[in-house]
């Protein structure tokens, strides 16, 4: 990781992210503060939230990986493109709204 000249990385505090052999791992990385209740603000984090709701909704789960595949895959293709564009289009309202908050919580 050092081999990346200037770089600055950004972790989520997700659980991945804070445990103890990542913080070793990342102690000579120059990392961006990022409060623990801050809003995903990626699109794809959002897409993914999308894709598990309607597995969620599904009558039956899946019991074998290609089923799961299947389903993830059928969720997938069937997000509206207006809302992969709603996404973009709203990047920057929730940057703002980010900042607003200290990088707290924003509700968008």
């Amino acid at each position: 990781m050092n081999s990346i000249q200037g770089g600055v990385f950004q972790q989520t505090n997700a659980r991945s992210h804070t445990a103890a052999v990542t913080q070793h791992t990342l102690q000579s990385v120059d990392m961006l503060p990022w409060p623990a209740r801050s809003p995903e603000l990626s699109p794809i984090e959002h897409v993914w939230d999308i894709i598990g709701r309607q597995l969620h909704r599904h009558l039956q789960s899946a019991l074998t990986v290609p089923a799961l595949i299947h389903q993830v895959q059928q969720a997938w293709n069937s997000i509206p493109q207006t809302d992969i564009r709603h996404l973009y289009d709203t990047m920057h309202a929730r940057l703002h709204a980010c900042l607003r908050n200290s990088g707290d919580y924003t509700g968008c």
